[in-house]
């Protein structure tokens, strides 16, 4: 995979677990199939969008996923703070990356990361009562003719508001699910 807009990734202060994995591995994210989460949490991708790539891929996500709260670049709904968890797969794990975030990782400085956290941890909390509004709406909207289950409500919401970046289908998918997850906890 390739065309990955590098300036878009390396300005997000953090990402989801899958997106880390495939930017290290120089895969697109964006070209990824949005992976469909089973009852027991786990993440099932379509293979296809990988090629040969998916068992490396699967690799670094499982170590990801695992790493993340020890290692302290964890963040809510399966996100990590995008450069700690970059400091994390070059200095400690010495994974290969691409030139550019090769780059970034090198000039990142643990003790500066270490004090950017209350500041992160302010901005989740913030998102966390997003997403716990978005999943009371989404209650709400339960009598809506469009809104008896959230595929429904998706493409309803889709087809209204085409324009707006915020009304895409994958957004949709992920906002609902990340607001179903701040909901259960």
């Amino acid at each position: 995979m390739v065309d990955i807009d590098w300036d878009y990734w390396s300005e997000k202060p953090y990402v989801y677990t899958w997106q880390a994995a495939a930017l290290v591995q120089g895969l697109n994210p964006k070209k990824i199939k949005f992976p469909v989460r089973d009852a027991a949490g786990e993440l099932h991708f379509d293979r296809a969008n990988f090629g040969s790539a998916y068992p490396e891929f699967k690799a670094k996500l499982d170590l990801v996923i695992e790493h993340a709260w020890i290692q302290n670049f964890s963040a809510q709904n399966m996100r990590v703070d995008f450069k700690r968890f970059l400091y994390w797969a070059h200095h400690v794990q010495k994974w290969p990356m691409p030139a550019v975030l090769l780059t970034i990782a090198k000039g990142l400085n643990l003790d500066a990361l270490t004090d950017t956290v209350d500041e992160v941890d302010g901005a989740l909390r913030d998102e966390r009562n997003s997403l716990q509004l978005i999943w009371a709406l989404r209650q709400l909207l339960n009598e809506h003719p469009y809104g008896k289950t959230d595929r429904e409500l998706i493409y309803y919401l889709s087809k209204t508001y085409p324009d707006q970046a915020a009304f895409k289908r994958p957004v949709l998918e992920m906002k609902f699910a990340e607001a179903k997850v701040a909901d259960d906890t």
